[in-house]
């Protein structure tokens, strides 16, 4: 049996600058109306296009026709469509679908202010803590987006438990360690100074593939912004 591919796309805000006609939905431009702040306003008009261009290069069907909604926890879905998820961080959008499974995608930047040790004694598993003693920004924010991404996939958010994937990375590996959820495959990129970290739970995918999308010049191009750093199973 053929397995479905992860497809992962990524766009600065500059470049949706101009989203095309015909991409969102009234209740989405509506909805985009009603945030206060400028930069959320565009955060989540661009990361809505984006998702909508990549559904619709991945189905060939019109940007605009799919139904997009959320479950209680508020993981998107694509109604009689692809598995589905969308994150964004500052200046960068990211989604990805699959045909199978479960996914999810998270982006960072590690320029935030957070007390990266206090938040990894209270919420990360003990060898995890110790792993990120030696370098505790830089590897917090791999484990971050890995797990931030795992729970997206799972569909339970942050209420599901930082500490339920329990990992290491040890490029080119992520390493599962003692105690972890089960996962079917993690990958973590480095994007423009930040980190993208992609999960597919209960379905293995065939492939990852990732694009940038670029709507004023050629569209979804082959990527050379983004590097991988480290996968589950590097072999594929």
């Amino acid at each position: 049996m053929t397995r479905a591919t992860l497809r992962v796309a990524w766009a600065t805000i500059a470049d949706l600058a101009s989203i095309p006609e015909g991409f969102l939905q009234p209740q989405e431009i509506e909805r985009a109306g009603r945030y206060k702040s400028d930069p959320r306003r565009l955060q989540y008009t661009a990361s809505r296009a984006l998702l909508r261009a990549l559904l619709a290069d991945h189905t060939n069907r019109p940007p605009c026709s799919f139904e997009l909604v959320a479950d209680e926890r508020g993981k998107p879905i694509c109604v009689d469509g692809p598995a589905v998820s969308i994150s964004h961080s500052g200046d960068i959008v990211a989604c990805g679908v699959c045909d199978a499974g479960d996914i999810g995608v998270d982006v960072e930047f590690s320029g935030r202010t957070r007390d990266v040790d206090a938040i990894a004694q209270r919420y990360f598993c003990r060898e995890e803590a110790e792993w990120l003693a030696g370098e505790p920004a830089d590897r917090f924010y791999m484990l971050w987006v890995l797990k931030e991404a795992w729970l997206k996939a799972t569909g339970t958010g942050i209420a599901g438990g930082f500490d339920k994937l329990r990992c290491r990375v040890t490029p080119p590996r992520i390493e599962a360690l003692a105690g972890s959820a089960p996962f079917t495959a993690l990958r973590l990129y480095t994007l423009l100074g930040g980190l993208l970290g992609v999960a597919a739970v209960n379905e293995p995918p065939g492939a990852v593939e990732v694009h940038r999308w670029l709507p004023a010049t050629v569209g979804f191009t082959a990527d050379d912004g983004l590097q991988l750093l480290a996968a589950s199973d590097p072999a594929r």
